[in-house]
């Protein structure tokens, strides 16, 4: 094997128009599962950034992220003001991405949950943040409270079958 060919192999991607696979399989959940915590941020309306963690965000497609949100929170306001959103994963063994996207409320009244709503992102950029001399040993789970367990699993079912 030359040089090139060794170099190659070695080198991770770099930046891609839609998910790779492992980052797909990584948020691509299905049967109510939560999906790792996926960190959100937005543009607040003075044009700070704000950061959220979300462990409903889940892959549709390799070019489409769908989760829920409160309708009080920071976070929805932001994203229907400004639907610019940028979304943070870390996920073992080796996934670190940061996914840039526009977002849209798509179901202003979840039938699970009046006072939550439906965003779904669309992917523009994925850019690639793993350090190839490391391995992520653990990805940040949330688990529901058992008195929230059908809440989380009835919400998680909506998200799955959206648009079906």
């Amino acid at each position: 094997m030359s040089d090139a060919q060794k170099t190659q192999k070695r080198t991770p991607w770099r930046t891609a128009p839609e998910l790779p696979q492992d980052v797909f399989a990584a948020w691509h959940k299905p049967d109510g599962a939560i999906s790792p915590v996926a960190i959100l941020a937005t543009i607040d309306p003075d044009g700070a950034p704000r950061i959220a963690p979300f462990g409903s965000l889940r892959a549709v497609t390799p070019r489409l992220l769908r989760l829920c949100s409160w309708h009080g929170s920071n976070t929805f306001a932001n994203l229907r003001r400004d639907g610019r959103v940028t979304v943070a994963l870390v996920s073992s063994p080796d996934v670190a991405v940061s996914v840039r996207g526009q977002a849209r409320v798509v179901r202003e009244h979840m039938r699970h949950d009046e006072h939550f709503a439906i965003i779904e992102i669309d992917v523009e950029h994925v850019k690639n943040n793993m350090a190839y001399r490391i391995v992520i040993q653990e990805e940040i789970r949330i688990a529901a409270r058992d008195r929230f367990k059908p809440w989380y699993e009835g919400a998680m079912r909506e998200l799955d079958v959206m648009g079906e």
